[in-house]
């Protein structure tokens, strides 16, 4: 299975926040594109950090067919995407 360019790493989530180890490189990855963003002003496309929820889709009756939520998901796929 090939994944997008964008696609870094997946994380393991408790509500709606990545825990343990999984919270630092998070965080790590964000101060990076932070720092990318500041550097590149205005000659270039910025960047921003996007976790996209993974896990069962049906939630207190609902199901979830495109987008869940992030306090439903039991972990998270980490992605970088350019403004």
């Amino acid at each position: 299975m090939t994944r997008t360019e964008a696609y870094h790493f997946t994380v393991q989530m408790e509500n709606g926040k990545p825990v343990g180890e999984d919270s630092n490189k998070v965080e790590a990855l964000r101060e990076m594109i932070k720092m990318n963003n500041k550097m590149v002003g205005n000659f270039d496309r910025k960047q921003y950090v996007k976790l996209q929820g993974r896990g069962p889709r049906k939630v207190n009756g609902r199901k979830y067919f495109q987008s869940l939520p992030l306090e439903f998901a039991t972990h998270a796929d980490v992605y970088v995407y350019n403004r």
